[in-house]
């Protein structure tokens, strides 16, 4: 596990969550929008296109490095997930990420059903025997996870309960928890939508597929990150808008700026 696959993967939950559940045979295209961050000079962006259509939802995404951050570190790739709207949210089966990042290529193909991993494939591959510090994963972990993409669209009608949760994240290479925690409210504006946002901390809690002696991993799981919610299509769906993410040399963030609906 990497730091900048962490942050990636985190750009991610902001791209797509702001897709809405629809009405049955309803198709719609979400396209949203969002900026990088560090200590405040932009350094990336993406976009992401979002289509829902009866009973289905399938997003792709687009990253790459931006302003100062094509100057220290050239970024970019894609990523995409598919899968059916249920009654509780949404249930990916196929979870993809290709990305570049100076010169180096990660690509991550992970099939889901009900929630558990029926196949994984990942490059580069990790194991133990390469590092003897490196945590592999265990099967017995991957029988209830979410994907990068649609793991943090919350459904809930109680907006309290929204930060009261563990999420057990896995990506193809890790399998890691998100454990959220009430922080506070606070009122959101973006192109296409303006209203309230809960606001949860975050810490991360390493499960497998992790490097002990990661020197990044150490320092982020000493670290309380925040996380926003908002309800931007429906009352009953709460999707990151925000996230601020504590560095060595500053805070990264990741900024929904606008959401289009077609």
């Amino acid at each position: 596990m990497t730091f900048r696959r962490i942050a990636i993967t985190l750009a991610a939950f902001c791209g797509v969550a702001l897709a809405p559940v629809p009405a049955p045979a309803a198709e719609q295209v979400v396209t949203t929008e969002y900026g990088m961050a560090l200590i405040g000079l932009i350094i990336g962006k993406a976009t992401f296109d979002t289509v829902i259509d009866d009973g289905r939802f399938s997003v792709k995404g687009r990253m790459s490095s931006a302003g100062l951050g094509q100057l220290v570190s050239k970024t970019g790739g894609t990523s995409q997930v598919s899968g059916r709207v249920t009654s509780r949210g949404f249930a990916s089966e196929r979870y993809g990420l290709d990305y570049t990042s100076d010169g180096k290529r990660w690509t991550s193909d992970v099939r889901l059903r009900s929630g558990r991993v029926i196949d994984s494939s990942v490059s580069p591959k990790r194991s133990s025997k390469e590092k003897p510090s490196y945590v592999p994963v265990q099967r017995a972990q991957l029988s209830s996870v979410v994907d990068p993409l649609s793991g943090l669209m919350i459904r809930t009608n109680d907006a309290g309960s929204v930060c009261r949760r563990t999420l057990p994240l896995y990506d193809g290479w890790s399998r890691l928890d998100l454990k959220l925690s009430p922080k506070a409210r606070q009122t959101v504006s973006l192109a296409g939508y303006e209203g309230e946002a809960v606001i949860c901390n975050v810490r991360i809690e390493p499960v497998s597929g992790y490097d002990r002696k990661s020197k990044g991993l150490q320092f982020l799981r000493s670290q309380t990150i925040e996380l926003w919610f908002a309800p931007i299509a429906r009352p009953d769906v709460f999707v990151p808008v925000y996230v601020r993410i504590p560095t060595t040399i500053g805070p990264l963030t990741l900024q929904a700026t606008s959401v289009s609906v077609k």
